[in-house]
């Protein structure tokens, strides 16, 4: 008995968390859902850095001009060519898988840090090159839409809440299928690329191209993320994608959990919310800086205190409630590898 309700504890906890975050929208105002809805979006950004470091033990420091790209595409096919938003997002979505063939290629191949090299140069040129290209871009204006990005169908629901909707049930979605992906033999060969190329090979595992397609994968997920946060913030402008939101990125990643994906959402909320506590208790542009250097606390506490994020501690302190003596390995017994997949 104490078995099956250590089974179905944790994904009974899951069920109601969908349940209200659900039924979120009509228990809180719309000015509320608009920064619930931004956490959404960017949890999209985070995932896709859960994706590529806690699968595949790849490192990105360029995720977020990859998001800020995905954005930018998105509002420009709709402003422009006037593409409905569904296609709009496709678009940005196929740009951004391009974009990372086209750098995950060479990094992969090249092997070690090279992969984060190329993204960094990216994240460092993206704001250069909006305003390079402003008669494009807009330049410092940046591009706006007349009308809402993700507007209600319907007069039942308002557009924050029909937008929070919609980015709520992307992200269970994606998530859900990498759950599907990061499983099974997938998952143990992402295991093995992570742990060691020389196991890896052993088990008939082509580590360079699953590297490649986690990473495109994972451009992929980055840029929807972007796409839905133009929308809901209804324009894109170069300072929203400057090198330390790629870094911001990677601090949610790590603070929440690179090995969770419920720690992405956690890692989105902190990156969101601690900037706009900090800008209402102190005036000025103190507030901004003040918000990086508490970055910088956070995450030097989380890397010594909680190396697995907060996600992990929370898993570690659960497993520690309901850990069996008859389960825990002989000492005699030697133990096996890390090769459990992201949760």
């Amino acid at each position: 008995m104490m078995s099956s309700l250590r089974t179905w504890l944790p994904r009974g906890i899951v069920a109601v968390a969908i349940i209200v975050g659900i039924l979120m929208p009509f228990l809180v105002s719309d000015y509320d859902l608009f920064s619930m809805s931004r956490v959404l979006a960017v949890a999209l950004g985070v995932v896709s850095l859960n994706l590529l470091m806690g699968s595949s033990g790849q490192i990105s420091l360029g995720h977020g001009a990859i998001f800020g790209i995905g954005g930018y595409a998105a509002m420009m096919l709709m402003r422009y060519l006037e593409w409905p938003v569904g296609l709009a997002v496709l678009g940005a979505v196929v740009l951004c898988i391009v974009l990372g063939i086209i750098l995950g290629f060479p990094g992969v191949r090249l092997g070690g840090f090279n992969l984060g090299l190329l993204t960094i140069v990216i994240a460092a040129l993206f704001p250069i090159l909006l305003y390079r290209f402003s008669d494009f871009t807009g330049g410092q204006a940046g591009i706006t839409l007349s009308d809402a990005g993700l507007a209600s169908p319907t007069d039942a629901l308002t557009d924050a809440q029909w937008a929070y909707l919609v980015i709520l049930l992307v992200l269970l979605v994606c998530v859900g299928m990498l759950r599907v992906i990061v499983s099974g033999r997938t998952g143990r060969a992402l295991a093995a690329v992570r742990a060691s190329p020389i196991l890896a090979a052993s088990m008939g595992v082509n580590a360079d191209r699953l590297k490649l397609v986690v990473f495109v994968l994972s451009s992929a997920l980055a840029g929807l993320g972007g796409a839905l946060y133009a929308f809901v913030l209804g324009l894109v402008v170069p300072e929203s994608y400057p090198l330390v939101f790629s870094i911001t990125l990677l601090v949610a990643s790590v603070v929440g959990g690179s090995r969770s994906w419920w720690g992405a959402i956690v890692g989105a909320a902190v990156i969101v919310y601690l900037p706009t506590w900090f800008s209402e208790a102190v005036p000025g542009d103190t507030s901004a800086y003040l918000a990086q250097l508490i970055f910088a606390i956070v995450l030097g506490v989380c890397i010594i205190v909680a190396p697995g994020g907060i996600a992990g501690l929370v898993s570690r302190l659960y497993r520690s409630v309901w850990r069996s003596p008859a389960a825990e390995p002989h000492p005699s017994l030697p133990t096996q590898p890390d090769t459990q997949e992201i949760r």
